[in-house]
């Protein structure tokens, strides 16, 4: 969506370019300082095996499928257009099957799913219709110190909706905060830091041949972009999500740690992994490649918090 440069140089932001929203959770506490709208939209180049959004990958809408809201009432049969949607043959399993490769995410069927088994992850929004809601928030952001963060997915992905959006939070006073993956050009990642008051930047490897492995992308560009950020004055957050025997040995962290110092990175947060992850894929019908392990515990945790503040870095367990 970046299709020239130009879109990045607005005196006002555009309110009518559209975007794909994925969700939007009001009140957040752990994406930045304060009480946060968190805006989170679809699309990512990443595929990392342990991806707590897995239905934020994809940038199309798609359809989640809940079997356990399932009563059987079997209206969305009958509205289905494509015929993607049938009885099961193991009522212990679903209830309902939807043929995925037949859906094209109409939701017609969603009209009529009243306990809300069947849903769509993902709807065409504009700047306009997103800041509406944001603005509902501005006096918690006032007394807390908070604002609008907006993540994804990958955010730089929709770079002309982000970008337009974030340029409007901050023509409203509304402080604004950017998780990013680092995977995108300079040229994207750097407008849409030129209106990004905080970035929430993950590194979850150093070694780009792990990080290729586990996330279907070298790392290179998103270590390099990092390193820009900090010399151009940015203010940079580095967040480790630690996955159990991915990433989260000592020595992986005391290399991640050592190498965001010399850079001039000043915070860093250690993400504990969240094992909650595993429904999600049921929803979407896909495997979850990261099951039964659990999340570290605080005194592993703070074992690892110590390598980074060994490294001269602040640090923070958890968002």
């Amino acid at each position: 969506m970046d299709r020239s440069i130009n879109v990045f140089q607005n005196n006002a932001p555009d309110l009518s370019v559209e975007g794909m929203l994925l969700d939007i959770d009001k009140f957040s506490v752990h994406d930045g300082p304060g009480i946060r709208t968190t805006i989170f939209l679809k699309g990512c180049p990443l595929s990392c095996v342990w991806c707590h959004s897995p239905e934020s990958q994809s940038v199309k809408s798609e359809i989640i499928y809940q079997n356990e809201r399932c009563t059987g009432c079997w209206l969305c049969l009958g509205v289905c257009p494509e015929k993607a949607l049938s009885k099961s043959d193991n009522i212990d399993q679903s209830i309902v099957v939807l043929n995925r490769d037949s859906c094209t995410a109409c939701g017609l069927c969603l009209e009529v799913c009243f306990p809300k088994a069947l849903r769509s992850a993902g709807r065409i929004t504009t700047v306009a219709e997103v800041i509406s809601i944001i603005e509902k928030d501005k006096l918690f952001f006032q007394s807390s110190g908070g604002g609008m963060t907006l993540s994804g997915g990958e955010p730089a992905r929709q770079a002309e909706f982000s970008y337009n959006l974030l340029l409007a939070c901050q023509d409203l006073g509304i402080h604004t905060a950017l998780e990013t993956t680092g995977y995108a050009r300079w040229q994207v990642i750097s407008a849409l830091a030129e209106v990004t008051d905080l970035l929430l930047y993950d590194v979850k490897f150093i070694n780009s041949r792990n990080h290729r492995e586990l996330t279907g992308v070298p790392n290179q560009m998103i270590l390099k972009n990092l390193e820009l950020l900090v010399k151009e004055g940015h203010e940079v957050q580095v967040r480790v999500p630690c996955i159990p025997g991915i990433n989260d040995s000592a020595q992986q962290l005391e290399d991640i740690a050592a190498t965001v110092a010399d850079m001039g990175v000043a915070n860093i947060v250690l993400l504990p992994y969240n094992s909650a992850a595993g429904a999600k894929y049921e929803w979407i019908d896909k495997e979850y490649g990261l099951a039964q392990r659990d999340s570290q515990d605080e005194k592993y945790m703070l074992s690892l918090s110590d390598i980074c503040h060994a490294k001269g870095l602040k640090v923070t367990v958890g968002g």
